[in-house]
């Protein structure tokens, strides 16, 4: 099978987008000899930030010489990136080779079977896909990303795991998953399996009660780390004693963590989320939560010889683009795929952080999103918006994006409020979100000598673009 014909037949002969039910994933990769029992799993799930997680920790693994493969949705450029191992995504060969190994599968070639009744979903045979070439290439460890969800998740069917690791709950996807924080951390929590150990991200109270009751039924070990800044210093809480509550226990953490010991943990953490390459204030907390699981993993006693020196050079070189991620430094270029309100107060809180007070704003955002919300937050930092379409049929329209950015202002100025200065002839839309980069990049050299940052947000379906435009400049 060629590269070309693999793509043709993802796109040609499965269905896209989300179709209830495990019973397909179960069937391929029993027809595929259940190549995820290869290696140990880590399961995540989460409204944002599940990316940046699962980057983290196969960076520090990888430093430590172990062999990590990460399952990421969706891909930004091409769907190699769904086989990605220790950073590196599949060469063309290899991917079309392990396309033409589950096609197989599904047609019941070469294996005595005839076809599937109901042939895989595209994320379904993805997701297979990166199964049988984790498998392959002899992986120590998975990363599995849900792609929504959890409970129905085509990537829950996991019956021993490692870790299972729950990201930042928001309001997203409310139509599928529901319309309160309580509803959508059911379903995410719906990845925890009985005896589990469980990192969670410090959400809302209510996430994580939810997370805490599901733990208690399922009799797994939940870990709650945390990070709080108080009179500009840091502070962060592993959160390994959560739900222990015998001494011999905490003891046992105790001494893992050096807790008793001149407190080196607490001492070294600081200073080792600073090393961290990504950049924007929420990554503080995903970093946080990606360290209390290697220590998870190593308290289990699944990895060893993890230092200090290990995490710093795997927060050092994870790589993780479109997120808050610096595309130029003159003129200054961040791309930041927030595409949901929790997302984007995550960008503004960078911004402050950044000391980024105005900037020219590229926005391209899907129609089923709580866009208005999300331009209302922007609105404030806005000296310019270009509006522009993501190569996605649900993207909402640049017209869209104008009238209500303008409405915007008119609603500003009959309140009186004077904290949005933007102006309605410095709204304008450019469809193509290349060309509207460059549009960005012109209007700030021409009216701004190159002084404004540029703020690329709204969907990571148009970052690829982005990206590759800016690398022209």
């Amino acid at each position: 099978m060629t590269y070309e014909e693999a793509f043709n037949y993802i796109n040609g002969s499965l269905t896209s987008g989300s179709v209830y039910g495990l019973t397909r994933i179960k069937e391929l990769l029993k027809r595929l000899s259940n190549p995820e029992k290869d290696m140990k799993i880590i399961h995540i799930a989460g409204t944002n930030g599940k990316g940046s997680i699962s980057r983290m920790v196969m960076s520090i693994l990888a430093s430590a010489g172990y062999t990590v493969g990460v399952f990421n949705s969706p891909y930004l450029s091409k769907r190699n990136e769904y086989l990605c191992v220790n950073g590196i995504d599949a060469e063309d060969s290899e991917y079309s080779l392990i396309a033409g190994i589950v096609k197989n599968a599904v047609e019941g070639f070469g294996i005595g079977l005839n076809a599937m009744e109901e042939k895989p979903t595209e994320f379904e045979f993805s997701f297979a896909m990166a199964m049988e070439y984790f498998s392959r290439k002899k992986c120590d460890f998975a990363i599995v990303e849900c792609g929504l969800g959890g409970l129905t998740d085509a990537t829950n069917v996991f019956e021993e795991k490692a870790l299972s690791i729950i990201a930042n709950i928001g309001l997203d996807h409310t139509r599928l998953l529901g319309y309160s924080i309580k509803d959508i951390a059911k379903q995410k929590s719906g990845i925890i399996i009985k005896n589990d150990t469980v990192v969670a991200y410090p959400s809302d109270k209510e996430a994580l009660k939810i997370i805490r009751k599901t733990c208690r039924l399922k009799n797994a070990w939940l870990i709650t780390p945390d990070y709080i800044s108080f009179l500009e210093m840091k502070y962060y809480n592993p959160g390994f004693t959560d739900n222990v509550k015998d001494q011999e226990t905490l003891d046992k953490i105790s001494g893992f963590m050096n807790l008793k010991k001149n407190d080196k943990i607490w001492l070294s953490m600081p200073y080792l989320l600073d090393c961290l390459k990504l950049k924007g204030e929420f990554q503080k907390k995903n970093a946080m939560t990606a360290l209390a699981s290697v220590m998870a993993l190593k308290y289990k006693g699944l990895i060893k010889d993890i230092d200090c020196t290990v995490i710093e050079k795997g927060l050092k070189n994870v790589n993780w683009p479109g997120r808050f991620d610096i595309l130029s430094k003159n003129p200054l270029v961040i791309a930041d795929g927030g595409h949901n309100v929790q997302c984007v107060k995550a960008l503004c809180e960078s911004l402050i952080a950044e000391k980024i007070k105005k900037a020219i704003f590229v926005i391209g955002i899907m129609a089923d999103k709580d866009y208005k919300s999300v331009f209302e937050l922007l609105v404030p930092y806005a000296e310019y918006v270009i509006a522009t379409e993501p190569d996605n049929a649900r993207r909402l329209s640049s017209e869209a994006i104008e009238e209500f950015f303008i409405e915007l202002i008119k609603v500003n100025n009959i309140s009186g409020q004077d904290d949005i200065c933007l102006k309605k002839d410095n709204i304008i839309q450019v469809k193509n979100p290349s060309e509207a980069v460059a549009a960005a990049l012109n209007t700030d050299k021409d009216k701004y000598n190159n002084k404004l940052p540029i703020i690329v947000t709204g969907s990571l379906y148009m970052m690829a673009d982005i990206i590759k435009e800016v690398s022209k400049w």
